[in-house]
């Protein structure tokens, strides 16, 4: 009687949670500047993930194409309010499907110390028609699920 009492309470009592770490899913970044005749100026490819609501994790490959000066990448946080990183890079040194020329691989943790409400990723370069160079730009903000 004992034993099935003991099964019993067992059966009843719920199972502890799992101890998971939260994080978001990684989201995919794909970003292509292009110029006249709509050739590719310059890319960025990779991926965002937020941890908490204070840091997250990135990696990109950023790679110039016919852009006509260095491919330029930055990440902002918080609408713009403060510029985390910057890149650019006339060649990389990665092979990469995306891109004709090596691209070149950035990634980081980045811990702000405060609420990240959003993270913002842009590309440019500058497309030139010979006569009249223009800075071309593409950008997506990514919401922190977390706040």
């Amino acid at each position: 009687m004992t034993i099935v009492l003991a099964l019993l309470a067992t059966i009843a009592l719920p199972a502890p949670a799992a101890q998971a770490t939260a994080r978001s899913a990684p989201v995919t970044i794909f970003l292509e500047v292009r110029g006249d005749n709509n050739q590719k100026l310059s890319g960025m490819y990779g991926w965002i993930e937020f941890n908490d609501s204070n840091t997250y994790t990135y990696q990109f490959y950023l790679c110039r194409e016919s852009s006509y000066s260095a491919a330029g990448g930055y990440v902002w946080i918080n609408d713009r309010t403060t510029q985390r990183a910057s890149y650019s890079l006339n060649y990389g040194n990665t092979d990469i499907s995306q891109c004709r020329y090596p691209a070149q691989l950035y990634g980081q943790t980045d811990y702000v110390g405060s609420t990240v409400r959003n993270v913002r990723f842009e590309v440019e370069g500058v497309n030139f028609n010979g006569q009249t160079a223009t800075w071309k730009k593409d950008w997506f903000t990514y919401d922190n699920p977390f706040n």
